[in-house]
């Protein structure tokens, strides 16, 4: 039997409103494999930068005996690991569908995300002990000399062109790593301008707001590796991704579809699983209304950024009702 996947030119042409969920980035246009790749390279330059961050740090506070930026180089290199887990992440959720897996490998990728989350939690105990010391007078306030503050301009610097390249490229791709590492190198610029900020207060005589900037800034990590957690738990339980209405707004302007109902969506921002119930006009066979039904999952998977996937159960419209147009023969 052949069919003819060819869209209705009139009703499916024009797009759909645009959901405060839907993301403007060309992602769907990828496929897994290709924005994989391109994941898998923006990591790779993150991981350079990263490791370069962290290893001026540990050589100069090696060099210069300041201990606080030795240290600090230390824990920058949880950035590293964090993107060393984000590539086998990407490189197991890039695996194509097989007889085990049928819905696809993506959530590995969600699963490192959450790595980095929890990474976050241990950056904030780790930043809340030093200040609970610093509180308690069992650790000295933090010294340095005009060089520690180039070298921590610098790696600062190259952290916020981290952040927001791997932000951007996040959206692009529809990676849900790349925006966990992002809100993670984010929060490493906030660490580092607390030292810079700490030191500079000691300086000015006020000791006392270096814990209590420390205590913020610990609130604020942990509250960022909270969000991580919960938003790709979220992705793993199935927590619906698009708003019903943004499904429904483009369906119903499909050619042959009466209405549309049962609207459930699941899976991540760039691994978007759709399913639904659509009524088509009554007077159809079944190859116009297989017809129909491509038309409704091509014009979904081109509408709506990062869907992938779409099942669409077709049933007969009621007697009398009514429905969008056939195009011409």
């Amino acid at each position: 039997m052949s069919e003819n996947r060819d869209r209705a030119p009139s009703l499916t042409a024009e797009a759909a409103p645009e959901s405060s969920l839907d993301r403007a980035a060309p992602a769907g246009a990828l496929s897994r494999e290709e924005a994989a790749r391109r994941v898998a390279r923006v990591l790779w330059v993150t991981l350079g930068l990263n490791a370069s961050v962290a290893l001026s740090k540990i050589a100069y506070g090696h060099a210069s005996g300041v201990l606080s930026i030795r240290a600090d180089g230390f824990h920058s290199l949880t950035d590293s690991v964090n993107n060393l887990v984000g590539l086998l992440g990407v490189h197991f959720a890039a695996r194509p569908a097989d007889a085990g897996h049928p819905y696809g490998h993506a959530k590995f990728e969600v699963l490192a995300a959450g790595c980095v989350g929890l990474s976050l939690l241990v950056m904030a105990y780790d930043v809340l002990t030093s200040a609970a010391a610093r509180l308690t007078g069992t650790a000295a306030a933090q010294q340095l000399d005009p060089r520690a503050f180039v070298v921590l301009s610098v790696t600062l610097g190259v952290n916020v062109a981290v952040a927001r390249y791997e932000r951007r490229q996040s959206e692009v791709l529809g990676s849900t790593f790349l925006a966990s590492d992002a809100a993670h190198t984010s929060s490493d610029v906030l660490v580092t301008l607390g030292v810079i900020a700490t030191v500079a207060l000691v300086q000015a005589g006020f000791p006392i707001l270096d814990p209590v900037m420390a205590l913020g800034i610990a609130g604020f990590i942990a509250w960022t590796g909270v969000q991580i957690l919960r938003q790709n738990l979220r992705y793993l339980a199935d927590a619906a991704v698009l708003e019903p209405h943004a499904v429904r707004d483009v369906v119903l302007r499909v050619a042959g579809v009466a209405s549309v109902h049962k609207i459930r969506t699941r899976g991540s921002p760039g691994d978007i699983h759709v399913d639904l119930h659509v009524q088509v006009a009554r007077h159809l066979d079944v190859v116009a209304a297989h017809r129909v039904t491509h038309w409704v999952i091509d014009a979904l998977k081109s509408q709506l950024t990062g869907v992938t996937d779409v099942v669409v159960h077709t049933e007969p419209a009621a007697e009398g009702q009514k429905f969008n147009p056939m195009p011409p023969e």
